[in-house]
């Protein structure tokens, strides 16, 4: 008897499904496809790593450049990788890119191609830091503007370094 009082409990209900037409508002930021920005990306693979379905993904040539891949069918577009991203080369659009909107190929991936340069002090390629990164960490000083990591840490260790042990200093002048 109870099995018959829900059965027409339910029939006797509106439909708790939603009309394909009848779809929840969504913030415009979550939906659509990814923008990237190739000039401020420094690859340091965050937006990889908080991408849950793995759906970005970087691939290296060594000593020439890092490819930024993005697949559209892998996507959640949950937006974690924009908002984690630390230099905001990454943006969600409401309109697919025209690079993605592609009748040729499967038109789902992107690819983004990240150039290094040579470390003006070692040598060693590296990606370089956006301008806008370069300006807020080191200002207009053009001397450090093109290291790499390693020397970037070398130059901070040496200028603290100098400023404990004043002997220090024209070591690290004689370095140069």
């Amino acid at each position: 008897m109870a099995m018959l009082k829900t059965i027409l409990g339910n029939l006797l209900r509106p439909s708790r499904t939603r009309d394909p037409a009848d779809m929840p508002d969504v913030p415009p930021v979550y939906r659509g496809a990814l923008a990237h920005d190739a000039a401020r990306c420094t690859a340091c693979g965050t937006c990889a790593f908080v991408c849950a379905p793995k759906a970005i993904s970087f691939t290296q040539d060594p000593g020439v450049s890092v490819s930024w891949h993005f697949f559209i069918g892998q996507c959640s577009f949950c937006g974690l990788c924009a908002q984690n991203c630390p230099t905001q080369a990454i943006s969600l659009n409401a309109d697919v890119p025209a690079g993605m909107d592609s009748a040729a190929g499967d038109g789902l991936r992107l690819e983004s191609v990240v150039h290094l340069q040579p470390c003006t002090r070692c040598g060693a390629a590296h990606v370089p830091l956006p301008d806008a990164t370069m300006a807020v960490l080191w200002g207009t000083e053009e001397a450090e503007r093109g290291y790499c990591p390693d020397c970037r840490r070398w130059a901070a260790s040496a200028r603290l370094r100098s400023a404990f042990v004043p002997a220090a200093a024209e070591e690290v002048h004689h370095e140069r």
